[in-house]
């Protein structure tokens, strides 16, 4: 509070009812902020300094609204709906996507995380409210004629409860009528995940169905207080969500407490061997939670750096402000070089988990490649200094910066972009920036050289498994998946939409009709074969729209937007990139 002297209070309960507190003082006081502070009196759910600022007053702690009874109280209907009162209006304007929290809380202690450490217990709106309000948005969402189609439920396990089942059944409802929303985003729960599934089969499978396990190494999970289910029930569980269509994501934090650089692939050699798109994050050091706390750090040996938080600085009253987040790079398990080592190879793997890869992915492993095996040998050719390329110039960029935005202090950090040059290249997205995101939207924007450099990978360091037998159906697949994408046309904005872009491509191996049918021999789709192909106007418009609803916060930057696009919406699907074709003979 002392380094803090724009903040009057530090509300430390629940939002909603310590500020209540606040204003009620605040309007006891004819308003004055002076006169209370002068009694120094602590504020319920709230703490602040003393007038002498030599001691710390805390207020008593406030329980959060909903806590009497269980989860199915609904307790939390108390809180005026903004959406139904028409406060949120002016932002119901196609541009933003619409967020909801129907309960509050976790029931899990996870050691990097701090939302089950206040109360453990969870609070909820009722079904009955929840479902007015997706109502009301979906009734003036569905009016906009290019208005974004998807919606943000916030909760930290959606799906954890026969609530959010239930409340499901009435989104439904909401869909039949508005045809809205198209994709809905959530964070699955971290247990009862049969449950996501009936809400997503419920919602006509418009719901991201994620595995979050932020380790595979039993150890680490011990420490982090976390537990996993086996890996026969992830594979189980993987095969019912492609059975939808999807393609699973998962989450690997480092460096966790006994986690090593082994460990670590290992992780990953489990995750994309079963074609599960993995991401990595950096451990970030929460104060509130158990990891970013004294006795963590020395039992761990944990070393911290510190970086800005993507897009969260501004200039207020001439003054420039960042929100600056301590990360850990370093414990007595995984040096930084070991670190930086994950986070380089992260960067491939984000790249090849990506769904537009997916093609290749079932290629190789039809043809005995584990996929995992491939990218280790793809990093291998772009860290080779003899390799030339666009994507190795990206993937050495990515690498560069993933250090020069480490620093040793926050007022380090604050300093360096305080400075106008910085700080215009800051405003740009040229520095800051999340990275993954940054370097997977430009990686897509040369993709004709990414897919140049896989199938080199292909081709010239799995000759042991090829020989000269998949020659035809290798040149195809190069060629079919070189044509199929319009990822440049929609982010170009002056493509004109009437243009006539229909061509014939020809192959002497129907890679597309075989990535329907994998489990066929390679040698039932080796035939002459043509397909016409061609820009499909309605993706281009959804794609713009959504991109739209994005950048709008970006300025005019749709590379930037079309990276937080690929980040949010992994289990989108595909073939929202793809061209409209069909097979001529």
């Amino acid at each position: 509070m002392v380094k803090r002297p724009s903040v009057d209070y530090f509300a430390y309960s629940d939002g909603e009812v310590a500020f209540y507190e606040l204003v009620k003082k605040f309007i006891d006081n004819n308003f004055l902020i002076k006169s209370m502070k002068k009694s120094d009196e602590p504020i319920d759910g709230c703490a602040n300094l003393s007038s002498c600022k030599s001691k710390l007053l805390v207020g008593k702690y406030i329980p959060r609204i909903g806590m009497d009874g269980s989860v199915k109280s609904y307790g939390r209907d108390v809180i005026p709906s903004p959406y139904l009162i028409g406060l949120l209006d002016k932002f119901l304007d196609g541009l933003y996507v619409p967020a909801f929290e129907t309960a509050r809380g976790c029931p899990y202690q996870c050691t990097f995380c701090d939302q089950g450490l206040d109360q453990s217990k969870i609070t909820s709106f009722s079904t009955n409210r929840l479902t007015e309000e997706m109502y009301y948005v979906g009734k003036k969402m569905s009016s906009i004629k290019n208005g974004t189609k998807s919606i943000a439920i916030f909760d930290s396990n959606f799906g954890l409860f026969q609530k959010d089942i239930d409340l499901s059944k009435n989104i439904l409802d909401v869909i039949n009528k508005y045809d809205w929303p198209q994709y809905i985003e959530a964070i699955a729960p971290k247990s009862n995940r049969e449950n996501i599934l009936k809400i997503n089969d419920i919602l006509k499978n418009r719901v991201n169905v994620g595995l979050s396990m932020q380790s595979l190494n039993f150890e680490t999970l011990t420490d982090i207080k976390r537990r996993n289910w086996t890996t026969e029930q992830y594979v189980d569980f993987i095969k019912e969500i492609e059975k939808r269509g999807k393609s699973p994501a998962s989450e690997i934090i480092i460096p966790l407490p006994r986690e090593t650089e082994k460990s670590y692939y290992e992780g990953i050699k489990f995750l994309m061997d079963n074609n599960v798109q993995a991401g990595t994050y950096t451990l970030m050091m929460l104060c509130g939670a158990e990891l970013g706390r004294d006795k963590a750090i020395r039992d761990f040996k944990m070393k911290s750096k510190w970086r800005i938080l993507p897009k969260q600085f501004g200039e207020y009253n001439n003054k420039k402000c960042f929100e600056i987040e301590q990360i850990c790079v370093e414990t007595n398990t995984m040096p930084l070089q070991d670190y930086l080592n994950c986070r380089n190879y992260s960067f491939i793997v984000k790249i090849l988990a990506n769904q537009v890869f997916s093609p290749i992915y079932k290629l190789t492993k039809k043809i005995g490649i584990s996929w995992y095996d491939f990218s280790k040998a793809f990093t291998e050719v772009i860290q080779d200094d003899n390799f030339e390329g666009e994507f190795k110039n990206l993937y050495n960029d990515f690498c560069k910066e993933s250090v020069n935005e480490l620093f040793n202090t926050k007022e380090e950090t604050t300093n360096f972009y305080s400075s106008e040059k910085n700080y215009e290249l800051l405003n740009k997205g040229d520095i800051g920036e999340n990275l993954a995101a940054k370097y997977t939207a430009k990686s897509l924007l040369i993709l004709d050289d990414v897919l140049t450099t896989i199938f080199y990978v292909i081709n010239n360091k799995f000759e042991h498994v090829l020989g000269d037998k998949f020659n035809d159906i290798i040149s195809s697949s190069e060629t079919w998946l070189k044509n199929l994408y319009m990822i440049n046309e929609i982010i170009d904005g002056n493509y004109n939409f009437n243009k006539n872009s229909k061509y014939n491509l020809e192959m002497d191996f129907d890679f597309p009709q075989w990535l329907l049918k994998t489990s066929m021999p390679f040698d039932n789709f080796r035939k002459n074969t043509t397909y016409e192909l061609g820009c499909d106007i309605k993706k281009i418009q959804y794609m713009k729209t959504e991109l739209n609803s994005i950048y709008g916060d970006y300025g005019n930057d749709k590379i930037r937007a079309f990276g937080r696009f690929l980040m949010q919406y992994v289990g989108r699907g595909v073939d929202i990139l793809e061209k409209d074709f069909q097979r001529l003979n």
